[in-house]
């Protein structure tokens, strides 16, 4: 085991003690499954973005070329417009 001190802001202490309620209180284990489930959501993304890529490069291009034609307005264009 290793023992380590971190410094947390006010809101993610909150969070991290509210998860510990469900570990019976001990922080320590609720941050280790915590950094596990966000290595395993890391891990899923990846293999979703791996199974999907050709499909995401095509959605990326048809906008670039979008765009680059002139049938699409960039978000902050819209909001000079309108004055937001």
């Amino acid at each position: 085991m290793v023992s380590r001190q971190i410094d947390l802001d006010e809101e993610s202490d909150r969070i991290l003690s509210e998860l510990a309620e469900d570990y019976q209180g001990d922080l320590g284990k609720a941050l280790s499954d915590l950094l596990r489930a966000h290595k395993s959501v890391e891990s899923f993304v990846e293999d979703c973005e791996e199974t999907q890529r050709d499909s995401l490069l095509a959605q990326k291009e048809r906008a670039e070329r979008g765009f680059r034609e002139g049938r699409f307005t960039r978000w902050d264009e819209v909001k000079r417009r309108h004055n937001l």
